[in-house]
């Protein structure tokens, strides 16, 4: 079987832009160094490659040169390397290389894959991405049509339906469709996430905090959820429950310093209403020495926040 892959980005016939670390969001899938020292050892040994393309697929690393170059220098050795990992790698190539434009490698992967599984409408949605690499928009749709024709419950060629119109700047119709998806798979997080930053984007943060509500129906425990939350909260000047999960994620991680500066933020949004109020009075006072003891021997910039916790803030009466 092929690894799965997350098929909701589009992909670009030009140059790709610049892309993100994936570091950060590694390691907090991973222990600390480790996806690091996975890439340090990726160019010594085809075994080492391969753990790392692994862990790649599992953990959801997006950083498709990587995978070209590591994919692409084991391809070109003996395939025996690959015991049954093969194929998986050679999808995970061809779509990393679709992203890039490498149309080399991109041309070779879909090739071997129609080979040896000519019948597979996983390989048909890969023809389906390799048209979107070439622009030819009409003909990956009718590729994609014709797969959910004949298996409707496949959710990832809907999620390259919906990222085929995102791509092409119909972002109105991408919405559409990604809430029809939703009518059927309801569960289905990575879109509930979508659809939220298309939200955001588009200056519907009502409809992104419902969305963001799902997600913690989903998962109550998600810092990232949890915050961004209250950061839309904040923002449509709902300051009052913004509070409550901004002070939910301080109690979870109380050295956060987003979910700090969050609930300072909003503190002071209600100092004229908290005037009075000792709990409140407490709560900034706390949210205070809190961000003054993270800050405390950070060099300059560590000065500077201390000095504006200290001089800088209007004090809730």
């Amino acid at each position: 079987l092929f690894a799965r892959a997350s098929l909701l980005r589009a992909v670009p016939r030009a140059q790709p832009p610049a892309l993100p670390d994936p570091r950060g969001f590694a390691s907090s899938c991973m222990e600390p160094g480790e996806y690091e020292a996975l890439v340090a050892r990726a160019p010594h040994s085809a075994t080492a490659a391969i753990d790392l393309l692994q862990a790649m697929r599992t953990h959801k690393i997006r950083q498709p040169e990587l995978v070209v170059i590591h994919g692409g220098r084991l391809l070109k050795g003996s395939h025996r390397t690959f015991g049954n990992e093969l194929w998986t790698v050679m999808e995970q190539v061809f779509i990393a290389a679709a992203e890039l434009g490498v149309e080399g490698w991109r041309d070779y992967c879909l090739k071997q894959l129609t080979k040896k599984f000519p019948s597979s409408q996983r390989v048909e949605r890969l023809k389906g991405i390799y048209q979107e690499s070439e622009g030819k928009w009409v003909e990956a749709k009718n590729i994609y049509v014709k797969i959910l024709a004949d298996k409707p419950e496949d959710t990832l060629t809907h999620k390259r339906l919906i990222a085929l119109l995102k791509q092409r700047g119909k972002i109105s119709e991408a919405i559409e469709e990604i809430n029809k998806y939703l009518d059927t798979f309801s569960t289905d997080t990575e879109v509930w996430h979508e659809l939220a930053m298309m939200y955001i984007e588009a200056g519907s943060l009502q409809r992104a905090i419902f969305c963001f509500e799902e997600l913690m129906v989903a998962n109550k425990r998600s810092m990232y959820h949890i915050l961004t939350y209250a950061e839309l909260l904040y923002s449509v000047g709902d300051y009052e429950i913004s509070r409550k999960y901004y002070s939910l994620a301080c109690y979870m991680d109380g050295s956060n310093l987003r979910a700090l500066w969050g609930l300072l933020a909003v503190n002071m949004a209600l100092a004229e209403k908290d005037k009075g109020n000792d709990k409140m009075a407490q709560l900034q006072t706390f949210t205070v020495e809190r961000l003054k003891r993270a800050y405390a021997g950070k060099g300059a910039h560590g000065k500077l926040a201390t000095g504006l916790l200290t001089n800088g803030l209007p004090a809730v009466q």
